[in-house]
Formats: structure tokens, sequence, C-alpha cells
């Protein structure tokens, strides 16, 4: 093989590479914004602090799928950014109308938290997240399995759960009112 077709390769894996980025970051922005609007419309933002909704997101961050949860969690970021309306360079009539215009201006805060690939610590952590932290929705969780245990307690108090990575097909079968997923299941 040439060098040249060495430099071409690198080149395609690189680019394969940022646009996976670019899906993984476009894809939560979506999932973050469905959540927000399902969960206006569903009743399922009762405890709202003045001022903000809260919105628990959990995904490894440490662990062998800590680089998948770090380019997640700077999806997230970028979609908090975008609701918030807190990024550089916004023209002033939409920095001017910060926050969900629907929750009348909230801001949205993240609070992120990492399940080390143990699905029952996923669990775990939503459970805090919700009775203790009173999150008015959940994103995550990147695993299927981890993805399934933090559905199952979001299910069980009824607050909406947006996954836009885990595609186990078992997650969608189950009939579940409160869980949604942006991506197809595997084959």
């Amino acid at each position: 093989m040439s060098p040249k077709c060495r430099c071409h390769s690198r080149t395609a894996k690189m680019t394969s590479r940022m646009n996976m980025k670019k899906h993984l970051i476009g894809n939560w922005a979506y999932a973050f914004v469905v959540l927000i609007g399902m969960a206006a419309l569903s009743g399922g933002l009762p405890s709202i602090a003045a001022g903000e909704v809260k919105i628990g997101v959990i995904y490894p961050f440490t662990g062998g799928s800590a680089t998948a949860g770090r380019e997640l969690e700077i999806g997230a970021r970028l979609a908090a950014d975008i609701a918030n309306r807190t990024m550089p360079d916004l023209p002033m009539d939409i920095a001017n109308h910060a926050g969900i215009q629907s929750l009348g201006g909230e801001k949205v805060r993240l609070l992120f938290r990492d399940y080390k690939g143990d699905p029952r610590l996923g669990a775990d952590l939503a459970e805090t997240l919700i009775t203790s932290e009173k999150v008015q929705g959940i994103i995550g969780s990147y695993q299927s399995s981890v993805t399934r245990a933090v559905s199952d307690v979001c299910e069980r108090h009824g607050i909406p759960m947006i996954n836009g990575t885990s595609t186990s097909p078992a997650l969608t079968q189950r009939g579940y009112q409160w869980f949604w997923r942006t991506t197809p299941h595997e084959k």
C-alpha cells in the first residue's frame, strides 16, 4: 500500500469518527428537545424549581465506555446551551428569549451521573435523581443493560426517559409509557 493510500485511509477513518460524533451530538440534542416537550405535554414536570428544569444525565464517564460517555456529555451540554440560549454570538432577538418559552423561560439544568458500567448503579442513580434531586426527566444510558435498569425506575416513578444510543429491541417491546428511544434497534 502506498503512503498516499494509508493517508487516505486515515483521513477516511477520521472523517467517519467526526461524522459519528456529529450524529451522536445531533441525536442527543433531538432527544433532549423531545424529552422536554413530552414531559411538558404529559404533565411530567410537576416539581419545577423556580427558574429551572432539572434533567438527569446518566452515562459512563469512567471505564471502557468513558470515551462515548464524554462525547455524549458534550452533546448534552450543547443541547442545554441551545435551550438556555447561553451560547456566545447569538443574535439579540434569540438571546433575549432564553430558556424554554413554553415553560415561562425556565432554564435547563443538567445533573450528570457516572454509572461506571454497572446496571445496578445506574438504577440507584436514577432513583436518587428522581426522589432526592427531583429531576423532571432522565437521559441515558448508552449501554442497553443500564438503559433497561434506569428505564424500569423511570417507569415506576412516571418520569420521562429518552435514550439515543441503546439498540436492544427488548427496550421498546415492554410497552412502557415513559420511555422513548430515538435510534433504531439492532438486527
